[in-house]
């Protein structure tokens, strides 16, 4: 409970802090060098959710992934067949737009934003930080530094989805701390090129002490990132490849271990607006997708030995998205499709396994589906949104490499409505 009153009072305080800067900069001459200024954004939102089985998802449901296999116990029920209904504001969230005065000849903006859909110690609704960015613009050129966006997720370009989990686990979804270059390389500022180094918090890689951002850290290098991007009012197209390397272990088989998960993965999107419609759609493919939200992580080899050092083989996972909507301003349907599969690794004789679906043995998660149709109704600030979402998730027996065979499929219906006021 204090820290839920220490995080309100922190928000409190930031929020009188800086719009008493703001007055304070009104209040002075107009002078393009000092003025600061503030603009404060967020929602307050309200979910109900009905899931027809039982779902691996995080937060009071509301980060959903997909249906837990069948689990018969000794009456030969299936116990993970009992739906659930819920209800949650957690995803309420307030953020502040900032501009500050020019800097090495920049235009500087930040972003801070938080929500309420934090936890810790197994409790929810602990204020989260969302994003915490900082920006120099000059005219061709962007640097920017903070927790923002992984690159591998555009926030012009994901699923519309009434659910929270904005495609998951077919779409990555990963907020980190990095370093960020944008330039423009055209004279009519259409194509981009990204280039980033990331950190890991929020979103960290899995291994052998749980899901941890030393894996990274310990490993020196950072996450990896370079990306091009065509934009126009109509069109985006953008392809990007990235490149993760973790150092899951310190020590093994009693000696400096300096085995690494090296993986390379891959993106490519595009943004279509044919009015009254919008098209979008993504594939994803890689090696170690764990930290993205996605299926996958990597394979451990000869994990029980004392004398013999772990090794490490990253899983291959591919996932596509399709989102369809109209561009009505009252009254806009959608439709989403995603399809992901596991491919497993190139190495067999694994023993354990990091990350999620995946295994050596017993069950893990072949491939999954999903198609959800919504309809949004749109009031001023005010709109609801309803989406009937079906996922299905095709279990099978894993092999010693990763791969899955002998699979049975399991659906969850899921039904979400959501009230949302946006300031």
């Amino acid at each position: 409970m204090k820290k839920i009153y220490g995080s309100l009072a922190l928000l409190v305080s930031l929020s009188f802090g800086l719009i008493h800067a703001q007055t304070n900069s009104s209040s002075a001459k107009s002078d393009s060098s000092t003025k600061i200024g503030v603009k404060i954004y967020g929602f307050v939102r309200n979910d109900v959710i009905f899931d027809s089985r039982q779902m691996a998802s995080a937060n009071d449901g509301e980060l959903s992934l997909f249906p837990q296999p069948v689990s018969k116990n000794a009456s030969g029920q299936d116990v993970n067949a009992i739906p659930t209904l819920n209800m949650a504001s957690i995803l309420t969230r307030a953020g502040f737009n900032i501009t500050g005065p020019d800097a090495f000849g920049a235009k500087t903006t930040a972003i801070i934003e938080g929500e309420f859909w934090g936890f810790t110690g197994g409790a929810t609704n602990f204020f989260n930080l969302r994003h915490a960015y900082a920006m120099l613009d000059w005219s061709k050129t962007q640097l920017a530094f903070g927790q923002y966006w992984h690159p591998m997720f555009n926030p012009d370009c994901y699923p519309g989805v009434v659910n929270f989990n904005t495609g998951i686990p077919f779409q990555p979804l990963n907020r980190s701390p990095q370093i960020r270059l944008t330039q423009k390389l055209d004279k009519d500022n259409h194509l981009s090129l990204i280039l980033a180094a990331i950190s890991q918090l929020d979103m960290p890689s899995p291994g052998p002490g749980g899901g941890s951002n030393t894996y990274l850290a310990q490993g020196v290098t950072p996450n990896l990132h370079a990306q091009l991007m065509f934009k126009v009012s109509t069109f985006m197209l953008g392809a990007g490849v990235d490149y993760l390397s973790i150092r899951p272990e310190l020590s093994s088989a009693g000696s400096i271990s300096t085995n690494r998960v090296n993986s390379v993965r891959f993106l490519a999107y595009t943004k279509i607006l044919l009015d009254p419609i919008q098209i979008k759609a993504q594939v994803t493919s890689g090696g170690n997708l764990n930290d993205q939200v996605m299926l996958g992580g990597y394979l451990g080899y000869n994990s029980a030995s004392a004398t013999i050092q772990q090794t490490y083989q990253d899983t291959k996972t591919t996932g596509f998205w399709l989102d369809i909507n109209t561009t009505g301003k009252k009254v806009v349907p959608g439709l989403f499709f995603g399809y992901t599969a596991n491919s497993g690794s190139s190495q067999t004789g694994a023993d354990a396994a990091y990350g999620m679906g995946i295994g050596t043995s017993g069950a893990a998660i072949k491939s999954l589906s999903r198609i959800s149709p919504r309809v949004e109704f749109v009031s001023g600030k005010f709109k609801f949104g309803t989406e009937l979402e079906f996922t299905t998730a095709s279990y099978g027996t894993a092999a010693s490499d990763g791969t899955v065979s002998n699979t049975t499929s399991v659906t969850n219906t899921r039904f979400i409505f959501m009230s949302k006021f946006s300031f």
